[in-house]
Order: C-alpha cells, then structure tokens, then sequence
C-alpha cells in the first residue's frame, strides 16, 4: 500500500523536553522540531529523546526525498506518566492528525517506556512504522531497566503480587531480627511449606478452610471456639514430639529415625485436635439441623487412621513384626469401611423416609 500523506510522530511521553527546556508541545515542522533538538542537546547531551528527534527528522526527509507528502511533529506527554500523561499525547496527536490529515503515521520514540503510546495512536490512525531509538551499547540496559520498572509497579498494584515479594521479603527480616541466626531455620521451614502448598495446589483447600473459620467467627457458631482450641492442641502436639526426639537424643537431620519419632509423639494431640474440631461442626449441625453422618464418619477415620499410624510407628522401631503391622492396619481399615457402610445405611434409610413423607 502506498501512502500519499505521512505523518512522523515523535513521542516524547515523560516530557523530558518541557522539563529540561521548557517547550510545551506539539511541535511542528522541521524547522521547530530541529531546534527543539539542538537545545535539548546542549541542555543535556546526554539526553536519549535528543537522538528521537533528530531520528524524526531523518524519517522526515527521507518521505520528502522520495515524493512522499510528510510532516513531522513532537508530542509531549508529562512528567507525572500514566493518565495524565498520556491524556496530553492524545490530544496532541488528535489535534496533529485534525490538522494534516494523513492516511498512514510513523511513530519515533527513546525507549520501550514510549510503546504505551502505541495503542491510543493505533486506535486513531494507520501505523506505517515504529522506530525505537536507544543508543547501541545501552539498549538492552535500558529495555531491562523498562521491564523491571513495569514488574514493580504490578508489584505494588497487585495485592498478591505486593504479599509475596514484598510482605514475605518483610516477615523474614522480622523473623531474622527476632530470632537472629535460629530464625532462619524458621524462615526456610516457612518458605518449604510455601512451596510444598504451591507444589501440590493445596491452596484451595488452604482458603476454603479460611473462608470456613471467618464464617464461623461471624455466625457466632461453636465451630470458631473448637477451630481455635484444635488449632493450639494441634501445635503442641508439634512441640511434644519434637520434646520426644530431644529426649531421646535423635538428630532432627536423621529423618529416617526422627520422623517416626516426631509422628508418634504429636498424633495423640494432632487426632484429639481433628476430634475436637469435628465435634464442633457437629454441634453446629445439630442446631442448624443438619445431617451429622459426614462429622461422625470423619471421626472414625481420624481414630482409624491414628491405629495406622501407631503399627506403623511401633514396626519402624522393632516392636512389633510384619504381621502384627499388617493387622493393625487392617483393623484399621476395617473400622473405617464398617462406618461408611453403617452411616450410608443410615443416609439411605432416612433418604427413603423422606420420601415417603413426601
């Protein structure tokens, strides 16, 4: 396609030229646009959006030497960058294209900070070209400078983003200034955790677990109460295992020894903190007048699977021999299979009955 009237825009959209020279755009012709350069360069001759203008320029009279009707303009945003800039380029560009009338533009800038422009010209106009001038050995400098700028705004802007580079990069110098040289044990045990929940997508069930308790907290129900209560049984059954492995003189770091350990000593307190908390939801469902078969169940698994635990553990220590692990386990199972068949049972019975009162 051949353009008979183009349009060179230079863009200047931090308002590097009104700053440093006090020049208010738009500026027009080769003549003004030519002297708007030159003063920039003696104002600042290191100043990237000199070489812009003079590129403008050069894009100028090459359309001119080929026959081509061209025109060549500076637009000048503000140093305040977003709105309000970009607000100024608009009109500048509405008023430059009102005023020539082209039917294809070409558009100069300094650096990757002046592409945001580039969608408000398209919407106007025919881009023909774009042409970013950045001096050679500052290029890639420059363009990562850009991209870590744009990362750090997004940071800032989006909460998610703002808590882990930002609030967790925080809670680890606290830690770290609270604990000295032992919080960073603690920092890695958290940051291992991050990713074990990253890793195998738990964090679904991480928040509908939050969204249960803040429920729970407005309500008013006895849910709130028990989480809480669970939720403190449950670390010190950590503690009490972790006393367990002291006590007896394992290294924390022979995991194969010190992980039976450290299970058995805090699953008392861990299975009483899960039977707890169910039995909150129980009594909640008993005043809602909710089914209780799904809380009564989870109970069962949760003493079914403390018995697995337990052969486990006493099989890992030499207490007891292949056999008396495979029958714990099956008790274990057992249990748990014989109330899922009772409370089915039972949920099909009073489905039946319903039914019929129907």
């Amino acid at each position: 396609m051949e353009y008979k009237r183009v349009l060179v825009i230079c863009i200047d959209r931090d308002a590097d030229v009104t700053t440093k020279i006090g020049e208010e755009g738009p500026i027009y012709g080769k003549e003004s646009v030519l002297s708007v350069a030159t003063r920039l360069g003696l104002a600042d001759p290191i100043e990237t959006d000199t070489n812009a203008l003079f590129e403008s320029i050069r894009i100028y009279d090459k359309y001119k030497n080929e026959g081509v009707s061209s025109e060549v303009v500076a637009v000048l945003g503000d140093p305040e960058l977003g709105l309000k800039s970009d607000t100024k380029l608009s009109h500048q560009i509405d008023e430059a294209i009102k005023k020539y009338r082209p039917d294809g533009a070409v558009l100069v800038s300094d650096g990757a900070e002046d592409d945001h422009i580039l969608p408000i010209v398209e919407s106007r106009i025919k881009i023909i070209s774009v042409r970013r001038v950045i001096v050679k050995q500052n290029e890639k400098l420059e363009s990562t400078y850009y991209l870590l700028q744009d990362f750090l705004k997004d940071i800032v802007k989006d909460p998610k983003l703002a808590r882990l580079f930002i609030g967790a990069p925080g809670v680890a110098a606290v830690l770290y200034m609270l604990l000295g040289e032992n919080g960073w044990r603690l920092i890695v045990g958290i940051v291992g955790v991050f990713l074990l929940i990253k890793g195998f997508s738990l964090e679904n069930l991480f928040e509908k677990g939050t969204k249960e308790l803040r429920a729970s907290f407005a309500t008013g129900r006895i849910s709130f109460f028990t989480y809480g209560v669970s939720l403190l049984i449950a670390i010190l059954g950590i503690v009490v295992g972790y006393e367990k492995l002291s006590n007896l003189g394992v290294p924390i770091s022979n995991l194969p020894n010190s992980a039976p350990i450290i299970i058995n000593g805090s699953s008392n307190l861990i299975a009483l903190a899960a039977i707890i908390a169910l039995i909150g939801k129980s009594i909640d469902a008993i005043l809602e007048k909710e089914s209780l078969l799904k809380y009564v169940l989870l109970v069962v698994f949760v003493i079914a699977f403390r018995i697995i635990i337990e052969g486990i553990y006493l099989f890992l220590i030499g207490d007891i021999t292949y056999l008396y692990l495979t029958l714990m386990i099956i008790v274990g199972l057992v249990v748990s299979f014989i109330s899922l068949i009772i409370i089915r049972s039972a949920w099909k019975n009073k489905t039946g009955n319903n039914l019929n009162s129907d």
